[in-house]
C-alpha cells in the first residue's frame, strides 16, 4: 500500500492545484477565439436543429431517444450541448471554453486522484502537468465536438475517485455512488466500457488490494498461488454488477454506429488487417506521446506491409515483457495495462468511422504512459542522488517544451480551413477524403473557387463515391454553371448508396430547377426527396415555396407545417407565416411570425407583420 497523504499537509496541494489550473487555463486561452468546425461540430451544433432550440422538456427528451445523430447514445453529451445553445446561443466562444473548463477539472482530479491514492505529491503533480499541458490532447480540449470526450473522461476520473473512496470503507451506498459515475461517463461517451478493468488495475496498484501474482515464484511461498487466486476472484466479483453496464453500452454503441452508417464506409473488413493497424496504432501512440511531431485531425487508413505489423506486435511484445520482468516496480504493470486496456475500445478491431486512429482515442489512455514514465524518472533521479533544483528545473523545462508545442498545435484549430490544410500537409499522399473535407472547409468559408480544385482531386481519388460528385455538382451550381452541374447529380445518383445523398442530390436539383422557373421539374425532384423521408424539411420547405408561388396558400402552409415539425428554423416559420396570412388565418400567423421572430430576432419582415396583424381588430 502506498503511503496516504498526512493530515495538515492541505496548503502543498492546494497552491500546486492552483498552479495547474492557472497553466492549464492560460496554455489553452485562445480557444475563445476559435470558431465552429465543419468537421462534426455541425451535427452536434451548427446544423443540429435540436440544438440550436436549446434546453427544454422536449429537447431533453429527444436527448435520451436519440440514436441515429452522431451514431452515439450519449445523452449527457446532448444535454451540455442543449444547456450551451441555451446560455449562448451560436457564440463558439462558450462551448469552446466550456470544454476548456472540463479540461482543468479533469487536471485537477487527475492530480488529486493520484496524490491521495499514492501520497506522491511531487509525482501526481508532474502527471498531471503533462495532461494538462501535452499536444496529444489539443483535439479534445478544442474541439467543441469532443464535448463527450472530456465530459465522458470527468465521470470516469469522478468513477476511480469514488471507487478508492468505497475502498476505505465498503458499504453499497459508495458503491452505488462511484456506480452513478461509471454510468455518467457512459451516457457522456461509451469509451468508459472499460472502467471495470481500470478498477482492478487499481487494486493491483496503487491501491494494493491485490498482491504480486508472481510472488509464488519466490522461495518458500507456500500456498501463495491459491490466496492470490481467492482474492483475484473476489475483487472480480466485486466489480461484477458494473458488467452489465459496459454490456449494455456496448450494444447500444453498435445499434446506433449500424444506424449512422459509421460502420459502413468501405474499409478493410478483415479482422488480421484490423489486428495489423491497431498495433500500428499503438506504436504510434506511444511515439506521439514521446515525440508529439506531426499531429493532425485525420489520419487515413494505412496499407501496412507484413513487416511493419510485425515489428510493431513485437515491440508491443518486448515492452509487454519488461514490464512483467521488472513486476516489483508495480506502476509499470499498472500503467502499461491501463494504456493497453483503455484502448481497446477506439483501437479498431471493431473498425468504427474513417480514421485508422485519432489523439482524441488517447485523452484517457496517455495517463498510463504518463504514470509509467514520472514514477520511472522519479526512481532514477533518486538514485542519481542529484539536487531537488537541478530535477526541478529539468522538469519545468520538460513541461514548457509541451506546452510550447501545444501552443504551436493551437492555431490549426481555430477554423476548418486552417484545420484540414495541416491535415493535407502533414499526410503528403493524396487522400480522397481529406480533400474533400478541405473543399467543404473552404466551400463553407465562402472560398467557392478555390475548393473545386479539392473536389476535382477527390473525385479522380474517389470515382464512385457519391458525395464528391455531389459536393462538385452543388459548387457548380453555386457557379450557376448548371450544364456542368446537372452530370454531376446524376453521378451522384447513380452510385449512392444511402437515402441521405439521394435525398440531397433531389433536394439541391429541386432549388437548381425552380431558380430556373421549372417548377415542374423542382416539384418533381422535391417530391422524390419527400418520398425517401416524408419528414425531410429541406424537400418540404422548397415544396411550400413553389405551391406558395402558385398562390396555393393552404396546401403551402401544410408543407411548411411539416418542415417546421421535422426541423423548426426562422426561414420555415416565416414560410409558414406568410401561408397562413395569405390564405386567410390571421391568428396561426401571428404565431408563426413570432416563432421565427424568436429564433432570428433581427428578422425584420415578421418584426413588421407581428406589428400589422396586431394592430388589426379582432
Amino acid at each position: 500500500m502506498q503511503r496516504s497523504p498526512k493530515s495538515g499537509t492541505w496548503r502543498a496541494p492546494f497552491l500546486l492545484a492552483l498552479l495547474l489550473l492557472a497553466a492549464t487555463l492560460l496554455l489553452y486561452a485562445p480557444v475563445r477565439n476559435f470558431s465552429f468546425l465543419t468537421w462534426d461540430d455541425s451535427v452536434y451544433v451548427t446544423s443540429n436543429s435540436h440544438v440550436q432550440a436549446g434546453l427544454s422538456l422536449a429537447t431533453a427528451a429527444w436527448a435520451f431517444t436519440s440514436l441515429e445523430s452522431a451514431g452515439y447514445w450519449h445523452p449527457l453529451t446532448w444535454l451540455s450541448h442543449l444547456l450551451d445553445s441555451s446560455l449562448f446561443g451560436m457564440d463558439p466562444a462558450g462551448p469552446h471554453c466550456v470544454n476548456l473548463l472540463f479540461h482543468a477539472a479533469n487536471v485537477l482530479l487527475l492530480f488529486f486522484l493520484l496524490y491521495y491514492a499514492t501520497g506522491c505529491l511531487g509525482r501526481s503533480f508532474f502527471v498531471a502537468a503533462l495532461f494538462a499541458l501535452h499536444p496529444l490532447n489539443v483535439e479534445s480540449v478544442a474541439w467543441v465536438a469532443e464535448r463527450k470526450n472530456v465530459l465522458s473522461t470527468f465521470f470516469f476520473l469522478l468513477a476511480l475517485g469514488g471507487y478508492g473512496w468505497y475502498v476505505k470503507n465498503p458499504n453499497w451506498k459508495r458503491y452505488l455512488a462511484f456506480a452513478a459515475a461509471f454510468a455518467a461517463s457512459l451516457m457522456s461517451k461509451p469509451m468508459a466500457v472499460t472502467l471495470p478493468f481500470a478498477l482492478l488495475l487499481l487494486d493491483y496498484w496503487p491501491l494494493a488490494r491485490l498482491p504480486d501474482p508472481f510472488n509464488h515464484l519466490s522461495p518458500g511461498a507456500g500456498s501463495a498461488p491459491l490466496s492470490w487466486w481467492r482474492q483475484a476472484a473476489r475483487l472480480a466479483l466485486e466489480k461484477l454488477p458494473l458488467l452489465p453496464l459496459s454490456a449494455a453500452s456496448s450494444w447500444i454503441i453498435m445499434v446506433a454506429q449500424k444506424r449512422s452508417g459509421a460502420m459502413d464506409m468501405g474499409l478493410p473488413q478483415r479482422l488480421s488487417t484490423r489486428l495489423g493497424n491497431a498495433a500500428h496504432s499503438c506504436c504510434e501512440y506511444l511515439r506521439m506521446t514521446f515525440w508529439p511531431s506531426g499531429l493532425a485531425a485525420f489520419y487515413p487508413y494505412p496499407a501496412l506491409p507484413l513487416w511493419n505489423v510485425l515489428l510493431c506486435a513485437l515491440f508491443l511484445a518486448a515492452i509487454t515483457g519488461c514490464v512483467l520482468w521488472q513486476r516489483r516496480r508495480k506502476y509499470l504493470v499498472f500503467g502499461w495495462f491501463f494504456f493497453l486496456g483503455t484502448l481497446v475500445p477506439v483501437i479498431g478491431i471493431v473498425q468504427v468511422g474513417a480514421q485508422a486512429m485519432a489523439d482524441r482515442f488517447a485523452y484517457i489512455p496517455v495517463i498510463g504512459l504518463f504514470v509509467m514514465a514520472v514514477w520511472l524518472a522519479a526512481e532514477a533521479l533518486a538514485a542519481m542522488r542529484l539536487p531537488r533544483a537541478v530535477t526541478a528545473v529539468a522538469g519545468a523545462c520538460l513541461l514548457l517544451a509541451a506546452a510550447l508545442v501545444t501552443r504551436g498545435n493551437l492555431p490549426y484549430w481555430q477554423d476548418s480551413v486552417a484545420l484540414f490544410t495541416r491535415v493535407q500537409e502533414v499526410h503528403r499522399s493524396p487522400d480522397s477524403m481529406i480533400e474533400t473535407k478541405l473543399g467543404a472547409a473552404q466551400l463553407a468559408a465562402g472560398m467557392v473557387d478555390e475548393s473545386l480544385p479539392h473536389f476535382r482531386m477527390a473525385e479522380r481519388l474517389a470515382p464512385e463515391d457519391a458525395g464528391v460528385h455531389l459536393d462538385i455538382a452543388t459548387v457548380l451550381t453555386m457557379q450557376e454553371d448548371f450544364a456542368g452541374a446537372l452530370p454531376e447529380f446524376q453521378a451522384a445518383l447513380r452510385y449512392a448508396n444511402d437515402d441521405s445523398v439521394r435525398m440531397r442530390c433531389f433536394n439541391i436539383m429541386g432549388a437548381l430547377y425552380f431558380r430556373l422557373g421549372n417548377t415542374k421539374a423542382a416539384w418533381e425532384n422535391y417530391s422524390a426527396a419527400v418520398r425517401l423521408d416524408p419528414r425531410y424539411a429541406s424537400a418540404l420547405t422548397g415544396r411550400g415555396n413553389i405551391l406558395y408561388q402558385q398562390g396555393r396558400y393552404a396546401e403551402a402552409a401544410d408543407q411548411f407545417s411539416r418542415a417546421v415539425a421535422s426541423e423548426p428554423t426562422s426561414p420555415r416559420w416565416l414560410g409558414l407565416a406568410k401561408s397562413l396570412e395569405a390564405a386567410g388565418n390571421p391568428a396561426p400567423a401571428l404565431a408563426a411570425y413570432q416563432k421565427a421572430l424568436q429564433l432570428n430576432p433581427g428578422l425584420t419582415e415578421a418584426r413588421e407583420r407581428i406589428a400589422a396583424l396586431s394592430a388589426q381588430p379582432r
